[in-house]
């Protein structure tokens, strides 16, 4: 299977608890810590994971919840 290649990266910034909605095919966190998220598409289901600095979550989300996430601003970043 190919590896997915990204063109774009853009800062999720979650500031006081706000929600950043969007479509992200990859996130990237540069520090450890917990992601709260919808996944995309049908039943867009809210899960939170656990994340690794420098790690890579290859999933699809439409929204990352300021509130339930322990990653500070700055070190999340959608992928497309």
């Amino acid at each position: 299977m190919a590896q997915p290649t990204y063109t774009q990266a853009v800062a999720i910034v979650t500031t006081d608890g706000t929600d950043t909605t969007g479509k992200w095919k990859a996130l990237y966190c540069g520090s450890a810590g917990t992601v709260k998220v919808d996944m995309y598409g049908p039943g867009g289901d809210a899960i939170t994971f656990t994340a690794v600095a420098g790690g890579l979550l290859p999933i699809t989300v439409s929204k990352v919840y300021g509130t339930g996430s322990s990653i500070t601003n700055g070190n999340v970043f959608g992928l497309n």
